[in-house]
């Protein structure tokens, strides 16, 4: 998913498989053995979810998401993953935050609920 957003930009077919990619990952992540990755995904589902203008959304920041969820999977049998795992996923969210404060500036009751 995040290779077809790179390729054609973030449009209503890339964004829906973008979303749904993440959201299975935030989702199922524990089912199949990687909890700690759902914090990640569901990072992206909520930058993807609050961004007023999706396609403003930068490929960077998606990459850094989605470069986080495979992290922590391939390091997932380290003894310190809790602590990798919470410290990226606390770096996403600040991030994160900061992307959506700037992008609701203009829809403070919004912004409110959201951070």
């Amino acid at each position: 998913a995040r290779h077809k957003v790179r390729d054609a930009g973030l449009n209503t077919s890339t964004f829906n498989e973008l979303f749904h990619a993440a959201h299975d990952i935030k989702g199922d992540a524990a089912t199949f053995g990687f909890a700690l990755a759902a914090g990640a995904a569901e990072s992206l589902c909520r930058v993807l979810e609050h961004s007023p203008v999706p396609a403003r959304i930068p490929m960077a920041l998606v990459d850094q998401h989605v470069d986080a969820v495979r992290a922590i999977v391939r390091e997932y049998a380290r003894p310190d993953i809790n602590d990798i795992a919470t410290a990226l996923v606390r770096r996403l969210r600040h991030v994160s935050d900061e992307f959506l404060i700037h992008e609701n500036r203009h829809r403070p009751d919004y912004l409110q609920d959201l951070v």
